[in-house]
């Protein structure tokens, strides 16, 4: 009896949410590709690599960049410039977070700018996936039907077990439901179906689901950081007792200062590529006037992985490191927002997390579907079977009339004696 209730508690529950899971399932299989694909897309932009040559200096770059921006976008004004190791590697120069153009480093000319159809498809998506891609008011009630779908999600992957565990507990039994059966048709393979991939997928959805709602729910997320901040590690950096015996010299590694500004961008650069040699990217923000310190964020890993990054505070004019900002040094609370984030999206493990985020999401897809066809079949009503009307025949013997059977048809008459 409790299993039954349980079951019919599932199917409803499945069918009023099914339409919501499906779709932020099939979003966030998208997003855990848009790293993989963004960065394929950026290999267009590559820099000639002369025989004999130097680097510009930043502040070259960033004014070709401003120029090349702007007479598209007359607003564009340069807030970061962007390194990437490797020779044939572009800068990019940012002006806030939605606009960039990339830069060749050895002739300064603008080799193209941002991607605005990918860009805008992939944030699309995440609005989607948010809160359903409604604008305006009606935001919050979209973050409210996610986060009521992410706690559905959780009830329907907490009761699947309950629901599959045979009685009794048998090999044949339990292969029947951990294997995909063939000999099966209808309902029947449906389920099966069903079963399998939600017990081959259960524990990567649970993390998946209960990241969601800590993140949907933020009075949840606030007692789950404490928790998951004081068990994670602080991550990788630049130790602080370093900062003091490292210094820079005036230009940096193959790149000159520009004149009039100390050691500037370059120093920055050179400054942050000496603390971290590993390093992947270096975003260095461009200063304001007056401003003696600039801030350059270094990583060693990819955008997902904020325990790998650091950010170095340089000064302007003698190209010093002063302080080093790494993951370990965030409060906790920071940590665990941002592990639990990138966790949910598989980006933490970088491009291994990512392609399983994508193949568990299209498995989540997959239950959906599944679990639709069986609700279709459950609550489908049921015709009455017909009564079939068996052919009349008259007894010769003038008795009265006789339903024909198969065994009275077929037995003949019994001779007069």
């Amino acid at each position: 009896m409790f299993r039954k209730v349980i079951f019919r508690f599932h199917l409803s529950l499945a069918v009023a949410a099914g339409l919501f899971i499906a779709t932020m399932a099939a979003t966030g299989g998208v997003i855990a590709c848009e790293d993989a694909v963004m960065s394929l897309a950026e290999r267009s932009r590559r820099a000639v690599v002369p025989v004999e040559g130097r680097r510009l200096p930043p502040e070259d770059l960033v004014a070709a960049a401003e120029e090349w921006g702007g007479a598209t976008d007359p607003s564009f004004a340069a807030t970061s410039i962007e390194y990437r190791p490797g020779p044939g590697a572009a800068v990019q120069v940012h002006a806030g977070r939605g606009r960039r153009v990339f830069v060749d480093p050895w002739t300064g000319e603008a080799v193209g700018g941002g991607f605005p159809f990918l860009e805008g498809f992939f944030a699309g998506v995440r609005g989607w996936h948010r809160w359903l891609g409604m604008s305006g008011s009606g935001v919050r009630t979209g973050r409210a039907l996610t986060g009521a779908a992410n706690v559905a999600f959780l009830f329907l992957l907490l009761t699947g077990p309950l629901l599959w565990i045979p009685r009794p507990v048998t090999r044949g039994a339990l292969a029947r439901n951990i294997l995909p059966r063939r000999r099966v048709a209808g309902p029947s393979r449906q389920l099966n179906r069903h079963r399998v991939i939600g017990i081959w997928s259960f524990l990567p959805l649970l993390a998946i689901s209960a990241t969601g709602i800590v993140m949907s729910y933020p009075a949840v997320g606030d007692r789950a950081y404490g928790v998951v901040g004081a068990a994670m590690p602080g991550g990788g950096g630049v130790e602080e007792g370093t900062v003091a015996s490292r210094r820079s010299g005036p230009g940096g590694p193959g790149v000159q200062g520009a004149p009039g500004e100390g050691i500037g961008l370059a120093g920055a650069l050179a400054a942050a590529s000496a603390l971290v040699p590993g390093w992947r990217s270096i975003a260095l923000a461009i200063p304001g006037p007056g401003r003696a310190r600039i801030r350059a964020e270094v990583r060693t890993g990819r955008a997902g992985q904020p325990q790998k990054a650091s950010v170095v505070v340089v000064d302007r004019r003698s190209g010093e490191a002063l302080a080093v900002e790494s993951f370990r040094d965030e409060p906790r609370s920071h940590r665990a927002r941002e592990f639990l984030h990138y966790a949910h999206t598989g980006e933490y493990w970088g491009l291994a997390g990512q392609a399983l985020a994508a193949i568990f999401a299209l498995a989540a897809v997959a239950m959906v579907w599944t679990g639709f066809s069986v609700a279709l079949a459950v609550f489908r009503p049921r015709r009455p079977k017909r009564r079939s009307r068996l052919p009349v025949r008259r007894s010769s013997r003038g008795e009265g009339p006789r339903h024909a059977s198969a065994g009275s048809a077929a037995d003949p008459p019994k001779p007069n004696r």
